[in-house]
């Protein structure tokens, strides 16, 4: 654990004890809220789903999909955030990337999955400052939500006004009037009132680009038995999120050879595919392998 004090950087955990050991140690000084993300290969970069192995155009029409051939399942969700969790729930791709503040989940997943046995994986913490910590219901949100309900190009003529004028700072009063009124950030001004009847149209064109840290509502058996928050990064593509002045960034890695122990360990404080994963599905196939032969 010395070297771990002394290069921060290089973070390794091999059980339960040395990695707890390393979030104990961690400064959350100036943190808005921490949380943490488990992938069982390093290899992977940080993307959400909606960024990986889709053809072009293929967000905005399988959301549109899937809302048109399960409606009653999204009755209850007034906010597009909502459905966006709902629909990540589904194993749909949504441009929401899943955290948890309960470092152990992150552990779990960091280490489950025979498929990635022989990779290392990596738990990933994420420390925001308090002007990127957003709620459920918060207007910055829904604009960076309903994103999703707008084309690739739609999305790419945002982003190319914004690159005219985002070495303006600040930016004056034509500006923000020329990008608010363009034909895109409209048709997204469109989808935010639906929700939000008393929206006025003040989007701030910085926020599409910023990373913010979300707390989800608890309606969801999954969120709530994870843990469960979300990242959401408008028009950003992940590049590079440890450069962004709202968040700090740090990494353990899990080797392959500690992961089937700490499988172990983390198995005995209950925590498995049964309680992170709530449906029924999910608990018969847990007792089924945990009583087979």
């Amino acid at each position: 654990m010395n070297q771990n004090k002394l290069d921060p950087e290089h973070l390794i955990a091999r059980d339960i004890n040395s990695y707890l050991e390393i979030i104990f140690q961690l400064s959350k000084k100036n943190s808005g809220a921490r949380c943490y993300r488990g992938q069982s290969n390093i290899a992977w970069k940080l993307k959400p789903s909606v960024m990986r192995d889709l053809r072009s155009g293929a967000e905005n029409q399988i959301l549109s999909e899937l809302l048109v051939e399960a409606p009653n399942e999204f009755g209850s969700d007034k906010s597009m955030f909502d459905k966006l969790v709902r629909a990540q729930h589904y194993s749909l791709p949504t441009r929401l990337l899943d955290v948890t503040l309960n470092p152990l989940v992150a552990l779990y997943f960091a280490c489950e999955g025979n498929e990635n046995r022989k990779n290392s994986g990596q738990v990933q913490i994420f420390d925001f400052t308090k002007t990127r910590v957003k709620f459920a219901d918060s207007d910055t949100i829904s604009i960076i939500c309903n994103l999703s309900r707008l084309s690739d190009l739609e999305r790419t003529k945002i982003k190319e006004e914004y690159n005219k004028h985002k070495k303006q700072t600040p930016w004056t009063d034509k500006e923000l009037n020329t990008f608010r009124n363009t034909e895109e950030i409209q048709r997204l001004m469109q989808f935010v009132k639906a929700e939000k009847s008393y929206f006025l149209d003040k989007v701030k064109p910085v926020d599409l680009f910023r990373y913010f840290f979300v707390y989800p509502s608890k309606n969801n058996k999954r969120v709530i038995a994870q843990s469960g928050a979300f990242i959401a990064a408008g028009l950003l593509e992940y590049n590079a999120p440890e450069n962004s002045a709202g968040i700090k960034l740090k990494t353990i890695t899990i080797p392959a050879e500690s992961k089937i122990d700490v499988i172990k360990q983390l198995d005995t404080l209950n925590i498995n595919s049964r309680t992170m994963f709530p449906e029924i599905e999910s608990t018969s196939n847990y007792i089924k392998k945990k009583w087979s032969l």
